[in-house]
């Protein structure tokens, strides 16, 4: 008896040790510089960057200033934190790393885009022929339904439906019954199989000289809520309106946000404030597209695509997204700390 009890003392001084060693802190020093190899930054953006990994390293993990040092050149940001967890270090890396990227983007409506996506259907109808390199036959989805609503197509056969319909054969178009256009800025439905090789119809010289030339493509970052599969993915119509080419409004314009659940649901919405010219932005947009949808989109993909119901004004606005607590915590986190100029990774890490 007296054997076996110091065998367990020895057992649980054992696991004590180990734990106690993952546990243990140390100093962390790493090399930051950007992601893209000969880069040239000015240090303004570096002195930038530095300042949402500094807000970062504070508001993911609740690091003190303190124990944070960063010395900026315009080649690489030197950082060195304090006294920081082992076991978290991975998750540091990829939080300072991450570009996490929201921005807000205005649509073209089902019923604007159908009539391009037959003719994009047609022109590869027209040029698939016997021993053509496009993809071989896919069945299409008997159940791309949204609320029962959702055509669908019974072919005889998968080779004659895929060569009287390329692009339709794997992506369900958002039409009711009797062929309607539903509306939405989410123009069709497919499996994340076939979501590459619509992506590559969709990029062909050919095909995007059938589309109007503000229009690009997003797919969604969950699957399609009334899928019961979870396998079908919504692929959405955004119209650009910048000279610039990029989004008119994006997270650098949130100057706080926080994440609340909706009172007797399980989702959560996400509170946002804007600074006074994101607020002017966001005033007109939504006035400008009152009764349409904006598509919010979070690191390329679209989260949600709510219909403006009326202008928003005061620089104040909610977003939901199918976020869980923990999700809508990291993007408030991420949109409190601020968006990284450019891209970068971790070239050099120790712990001492």
């Amino acid at each position: 008896m007296k054997t076996k009890f110091i065998i367990l003392i020895c057992i649980m001084a054992a696991f004590t040790f180990v734990q106690s060693r993952a546990e243990e802190n140390f100093d962390l020093k790493a090399k930051v510089v950007p992601q893209t190899k000969n880069f040239i930054a000015n240090l303004s953006d570096m002195n930038k960057a530095s300042e949402v990994i500094n807000k970062r390293l504070i508001n993911f993990f609740g690091i003190p200033h303190e124990n944070i040092k960063l010395d900026v050149t315009e080649n690489q940001i030197l950082l060195t934190i304090h006294n920081v967890d082992t076991s978290k270090i991975h998750i540091i890396t990829d939080v300072i790393t991450g570009k996490n990227k929201l921005e807000f983007w205005e649509t073209y409506e089902n019923t604007e885009i159908i009539g391009y996506l037959t003719k994009a259907n047609n022109f590869l109808r027209e040029r698939k022929t016997p021993g053509s390199s496009l993809k071989e036959e896919k069945q299409v989805k008997s159940d791309l339904i949204e609320k029962g609503s959702v055509k669908t197509a019974a072919p005889d056969t998968r080779k004659q439906f895929t060569d009287s319909d390329p692009l339709f054969s794997i992506l369900g178009q958002m039409v009711t019954t009797t062929g309607q256009p539903l509306p939405s800025c989410m123009i069709g439905l497919a499996d994340k199989k076939d979501t590459a090789q619509i992506s590559n119809y969709l990029k062909m010289d050919q095909i995007k000289a059938l589309f109007p030339n503000d229009l690009k493509f997003y797919w969604s970052s969950n699957p399609y809520k009334y899928d019961p599969t979870k396998t079908l993915y919504g692929l959405h119509a955004i119209k650009v309106t910048t000279s610039t080419k990029q989004s008119p409004l994006d997270g650098s314009s949130i100057i706080s946000a926080n994440a609340t659940t909706i009172s007797g649901k399980a989702d959560v919405k996400i509170g946002l404030t804007m600074d006074p010219e994101g607020s002017k932005t966001w005033a007109k947009i939504t006035r400008d597209n009152i009764g349409r949808c904006l598509a919010v989109v979070y690191n390329g993909n679209v989260r949600s695509y709510p219909r403006v119901q009326a202008e928003i004004s005061g620089g104040k606005t909610e977003i939901t997204g199918d976020f869980t607590f923990e999700e809508a915590n990291d993007l408030v986190n991420i949109l409190k700390s601020g968006e990284l100029p450019f891209e970068l990774k971790i070239s050099e890490a120790t712990t001492l």
